[in-house]
C-alpha cells in the first residue's frame, strides 16, 4: 500500500471522527419533554421569551421548553456540549423583526442575532465558533410573533448565564453563580443564595431576599432594587436608574448611579461607596459599627441618618451647599464655609462626604 494513499486515509477517517464527535456535541430537541444538561456550567439563549429559574435537585439542570405565539412552531431548540459546560438555544428563524412576547414591555432594539440563537460575548467563546450576526429588530408589536418560555430547574452549587433580548428573566430559590444576562427585558429574583449578577441594558433588576453571598445589580437606564439583603456585598450600579436597597445586612456595598437617586433604608455594613454623578443620596443605618463610608454626589443633596451609636470621624465637603446637623453626641473639630469635621464617640470610623453644590444633613 502506497504511503500517500495510507495518509490521505488517514485524514479522510481523522474528519470524519471530527464530524461524529461534533454532531454528538449538539442535539435538536423537541419543544415540551424535558432535557437535562449535567455539565457544572449551563448557558442559555433565548433572544425573544421568559425564561424561569427554580431550584431543582439531583445531578442535572433541567429545562423544559414551550414554543409560544402563532409563528412559534417554527422554533428551534438545541442543545450543545462541550466539556464541563453545556448550552440549550432557542433558533429563530432568519427573519428582519421579532415581536415581544405577551404581556411584556414593547421596547424596541436592534440585536445583532447569529443563525445559532446566539447573541453578544465574544465570536469565539469556549469552542463554540460564533459569527457576527444579522441585524435583528425585537421587541414592538411587529415581525415574526413567536417566542419561547423556558422553565429550568437548577441544583445547588451550579454555575449558569441566562441571555435573554425581550421578555423576562426571573429566579425562584436558587443557589449557585448565576448571571440573568437582558437587554430589553426586565431581571428579577426572589429567595436566592451564591453569587449573583443581573446585568440588564434598559431593562429592570430587582432582588427580594438574598440568603447568603453577594449580589450586583447593573443596569443601563433601568432601576436597581435590592430588598432583604443578607451576605457578604451588596453592589447596585445604574446609569441613570434609581438605585433602591432596603433592610441590608452585608460586609460591604457599593452604590453607583450616573444621575439617579440613591435610596437605602435599614441599612448594616461595616463598609459602603456611593457614588452618584449628579443624584441624590438618601442612607439610613439600622445598626452596627461603621468603619469607612464614602458619599460623593457631585451636585446631588445628601441625608445621612447614622446607627444610634456611632463612634466615627466625619469630614464633610459641600462646595457651595450648607452642611447640618440634627443629632446630640457630635464633637465639632472644624468649621468653615464649605464644610466640616465633626467626631462621634472616639472616631474609630472614618465618614467622608462629598457633595460639590448639594447640601448635607447628618440625622
Amino acid at each position: 500500500m502506497k504511503p500517500s494513499f495510507v495518509r490521505a486515509c488517514a485524514v479522510v477517517l481523522c474528519a470524519a471522527l471530527t464530524l461524529v464527535t461534533a454532531l454528538r456535541g449538539q442535539e435538536t430537541v423537541r419543544p415540551g419533554p424535558r432535557v437535562e444538561l449535567a455539565e457544572h456550567l449551563v448557558e442559555i439563549y433565548d433572544a425573544v421569551g421568559t425564561v424561569t429559574l427554580r431550584h431543582g435537585t439531583g445531578n442535572a439542570v433541567t429545562i423544559t421548553a414551550t414554543a409560544q405565539g402563532p409563528d412559534g412552531g417554527q422554533l428551534q431548540f438545541q442543545v450543545d456540549h462541550s466539556g464541563d459546560r453545556g448550552r440549550f438555544r432557542v433558533v429563530f428563524p432568519e427573519v428582519e423583526a421579532i415581536a415581544s412576547p405577551e404581556g411584556t414591555s414593547g421596547e424596541t432594539t436592534d440585536l445583532a442575532l447569529r443563525r445559532d440563537g446566539t447573541f453578544g460575548g465574544d465570536r469565539d467563546d469556549g469552542g463554540w465558533r460564533r459569527g457576527r450576526g444579522d441585524r435583528v429588530r425585537v421587541g414592538g408589536s411587529r415581525g415574526f410573533r413567536g417566542w419561547a418560555n423556558l422553565e429550568i430547574t437548577v441544583p445547588d452549587g451550579r454555575e449558569m448565564k441566562v441571555h435573554v433580548a425581550v421578555g423576562h428573566a426571573r429566579a425562584d430559590g436558587v443557589n449557585g453563580d448565576v448571571t440573568l444576562d437582558t437587554w430589553g427585558a426586565d431581571a428579577e429574583a426572589t429567595n436566592i443564595s451564591g453569587t449573583w449578577l443581573l446585568d440588564t441594558g434598559s431593562g429592570t433588576g430587582t432582588v427580594r431576599g438574598l440568603r447568603s453571598g453577594s449580589l450586583k445589580i447593573d443596569t443601563g437606564s433601568g432601576s436597581a432594587t435590592a430588598t432583604d439583603i443578607a451576605g457578604d456585598l451588596l453592589d447596585l450600579d445604574t446609569g441613570s436608574g434609581a438605585a433602591e436597597a432596603t433592610n441590608v445586612r452585608v460586609e460591604r456595598f457599593r452604590f453607583d448611579t450616573g444621575s439617579g437617586p440613591v435610596r437605602a433604608r435599614g441599612l448594616t455594613a461595616r463598609r459602603g461607596v456611593v457614588d452618584t454623578g449628579s443624584g441624590s443620596a438618601d442612607i439610613a443605618y439600622a445598626g452596627g459599627a461603621i468603619e469607612d463610608l464614602s458619599i460623593d454626589t457631585g451636585s446631588g443633596r445628601v441625608n445621612l441618618a447614622l446607627p444610634a451609636n456611632v463612634d466615627a470621624r466625619v469630614t464633610i465637603d459641600t462646595g457651595s451647599g450648607q452642611a447640618v446637623v440634627e443629632r446630640t453626641g457630635a464633637i465639632f473639630e472644624r468649621r468653615s464655609d464649605d464644610g466640616m469635621v465633626l467626631r462621634f464617640g472616639e472616631g474609630r470610623g472614618r465618614i467622608r462626604i462629598d457633595t460639590g453644590s448639594g447640601g448635607v444633613t447628618i440625622r
